[in-house]
């Protein structure tokens, strides 16, 4: 595939030649995008980064899923510090520097202390949350076993997902319910929208604490995703989007005046992530 073929050249061309953190799997993705006009994204961005376009938009994406052991990608570290299960939510963007493709976070919710930790010292900005999710009223467990992803032809489950951050102030949250599609063949735009937001394999960030003056990309390998339609029941993504800056389409989102692109895939993994680094 292009997108992974065009990432081993970065990885092969980077300064810093060493994983920092694997993942054994990413599972049960839900995948909501938004079109938002392109200088909206750009004054929320970094010095360095502009916004990756898409039929004349930026875009603005919502991701939940499960992360399923996260570790330290030396064997040491696994064995030191028991790789962690736990669940996510992120606000994202698509980006550009040098006209090499990313993603940029605006906020990453975490169900794992340490793990937000540990992610905000590379300078992703990571935020605990209490979060839970269901997959037709069978609850996730985050240190329980793991359940076997879904089957390449799954359809017809129901996702319920719930996400509060820890805080005693402002306690952003996010809250949705999905049921999955059967496969489609030959729906074009789908497909090659679905393709254009999840096969990204560069992460940008801005040192500390995602807000400081130094860029820096971290390059991601993991198999390709594989996607399927899915269908929102119910979804409240405000709070969420107001806490990264984008209030106009948080009230659009409140509204229902746009309608987004979902998508949902069972799952990639591995994944090894490699070490973020000035650009």
């Amino acid at each position: 595939m292009a997108e992974i073929a065009a990432s081993q050249q970065l990885i092969a061309q980077r300064r810093l030649k060493f994983r920092f953190m694997m993942h054994d799997a990413w599972e049960n993705a839900l995948f909501v995008h938004w079109p938002v006009a392109p200088e909206v994204v750009a004054k929320l961005l970094p010095r360095g980064l502009e916004p990756d376009i898409l039929e004349g938009s930026a875009w603005v994406g919502l991701v939940l899923l499960t992360e399923r052991g996260v570790s330290a990608a030396h064997p040491l570290g696994r064995t030191l510090v028991r790789p962690i299960d736990h669940l996510g939510a992120n606000i994202r963007t698509y980006v550009r520097h040098n006209d090499v493709p990313g993603i940029f976070f605006w906020s990453l919710e975490c169900s794992s202390i340490l793990a937000s930790l540990g992610a905000r010292l590379a300078g992703i900005p990571y935020y605990p949350a209490s979060m839970e999710r269901e997959v037709d009223q069978e609850p996730f467990a985050a240190t329980g076993e793991q359940a076997k992803p879904l089957a390449a032809t799954a359809e017809g489950f129901t996702f319920t997902f719930s996400s509060t951050r820890s805080g005693l102030l402002r306690r952003p949250t996010v809250s949705a319910q999905w049921h999955l599609l059967p496969e489609t063949s030959g729906d074009d735009k789908f497909s090659q929208r679905a393709t254009w937001f999840v096969e990204r394999y560069s992460v940008y960030a801005a040192w500390p604490l995602g807000q400081g003056p130094l860029l820096l990309r971290g390059d991601v390998e993991h198999p390709q995703w594989p996607v399927q339609p899915a269908a929102l029941d119910h979804l409240a993504a405000a709070p969420l989007l107001e806490a990264a800056g984008l209030e106009q389409l948080a009230a659009q989102q409140r509204a229902g005046e746009v309608q987004p692109h979902v998508c949902f895939s069972r799952g990639v993994g591995p994944v090894n992530f490699w070490m973020l680094e000035p650009v």
